[in-house]
């Protein structure tokens, strides 16, 4: 669910609590110059991240003193430093927090703002009287600009995950069929595992086909010269934004992507008509929506030509997009 962004906050609000237990521990053994430097050095890098994260100047202004104060043992352990070292933590902490609300608040399709939508909440009873919990474990977000949906919140230790279900050898040459109906040219670039149902079929169907892994796709050079581009699985990362961008600019004019995602509308009518709640489940970062979908090729001057609701118990959205 997290972003590169996101990630990098979670390691500074741990790094905040160690550079803070560090303190603690060089006050009581002063002199030693290995605690003096892992505080000083934690201080510095919190410095550079938060302005890299263009965070409160008065915050990076206290952590760069904290740092300079820190290295020159310009301290002494009494209560006004020990309020200081403490106001700087927890001001540090609400700024991160800040910049967290803020990270989840943009749409990892097309980086627009997004509200609440919908929230799966947990209820459990303990075995003593006031040890109730009611908490939210999974949170949606609707974005206002494209209209599709993402995960904001998810509680890992309530979902078990499943590994995901291989495409059927049929489903697979359907989905080729259905390429091959737009296409106009046969080069291919395939972002997925060579090991999947779905490369292997299209290397059987005659595809001069490159290959990329997700992580490889977002940092290639690659640009403008496929007639065909597949995204095997989208919806794992939320770096979707990047990805679909890469993938556009990998196709010739012309060019058709090919790609597919989880369908709200299935989830939520599954949900009023059987009570299949979403949080049962592992969630899909993303979903998508008719017209979302429709928003979404737009962002990145594509047209859809195909867009197809397939699966029964776990509906999802397939879509054929043409460049212009």
């Amino acid at each position: 669910m997290a972003t590169g962004r996101m990630n990098q906050l979670v390691v500074m609000v741990n790094l905040c609590s160690s550079v803070v237990e560090g303190i603690e521990h060089l006050i009581t053994s002063q002199g030693n110059d290995r605690l003096k430097e892992d505080a000083v050095s934690g201080l510095l890098t919190l410095e550079e991240n938060l302005k890299v994260l263009q965070a409160d100047k008065t915050v990076i202004h206290e952590t760069r003193w904290m740092a300079e104060v820190i290295k020159n043992w310009l301290f002494v352990y009494d209560r006004e430093f020990r309020d200081r070292l403490y106001r700087w933590y927890f001001t540090a902490l609400k700024e991160l927090r800040n910049l967290m609300f803020a990270e989840i608040e943009i749409c990892p399709v097309c980086s627009g703002k997004g509200a609440v939508h919908y929230g799966a909440s947990l209820y459990m009873e303990g075995d003593e009287a006031g040890k109730e919990l009611l908490k939210p474990v999974r949170i949606f977000m609707k974005c206002g600009e494209c209209g599709n949906y993402y995960l904001a919140k998810e509680e890992p230790w309530i979902i078990k995950r499943k590994k995901r279900a291989e495409r059927s050898r049929a489903r697979c040459s359907r989905i080729l069929a259905d390429i091959k109906g737009l296409a106009s040219d046969g080069s291919m670039l395939f972002i997925g595992s060579q090991n999947s149902q779905l490369y292997k079929e299209a290397a059987s169907a005659g595809y001069e086909i490159s290959s990329l892994i997700e992580s490889e796709a977002m940092n290639s050079g690659k640009k403008g010269s496929y007639g065909v581009v597949i995204i095997e699985h989208l919806t794992d990362s939320r770096d979707m934004n990047a990805i679909l961008d890469k993938a556009a600019d990998c196709l010739a004019d012309g060019g058709i992507l090919w790609f597919d995602g989880p369908d709200l509308d299935k989830s939520m009518d599954l949900l009023e008509k059987k009570g299949s709640v979403l949080w049962r489940e592992a969630a899909s970062e993303v979903y998508l929506t008719r017209e979302g979908t429709k928003n979404l090729a737009k962002l990145f001057g594509l047209t859809v030509k195909s867009l197809k609701r397939v699966g029964t118990t776990r509906g999802r959205i397939e879509v054929i997009a043409k460049k212009a």
